[in-house]
């Protein structure tokens, strides 16, 4: 490790905390994996949903905010309650 550089371990650590949109990106992505590394089922429905709102410009919190809405109307209010 060179002088100024910070040991792997913390540099991930920061990244998961990390307002940076490439730290955001590497966020989800790591979540993916995870989610094929237990053996998840993605939801293409979902993944269209979040394609079209990220092509709408919505922001994290914009998209998560019209996903939920879009899950409570479907579902009923208990969704993300």
């Amino acid at each position: 490790m060179g002088f100024g550089q910070m040991p792997r371990s913390q540099k991930h650590a920061s990244r998961l905390h990390s307002k940076d949109p490439a730290d955001a990106a590497w966020r989800a992505q790591q979540a993916q994996v995870d989610a094929d590394i237990e053996g998840l089922a993605r939801d293409p429905e979902l993944d269209r949903q979040v394609a079209a709102l990220r092509a709408q410009g919505l922001g994290p919190r914009e998209r998560i905010r019209e996903i939920v809405n879009q899950a409570r109307a479907k579902w009923g209010r208990k969704a993300g309650s």
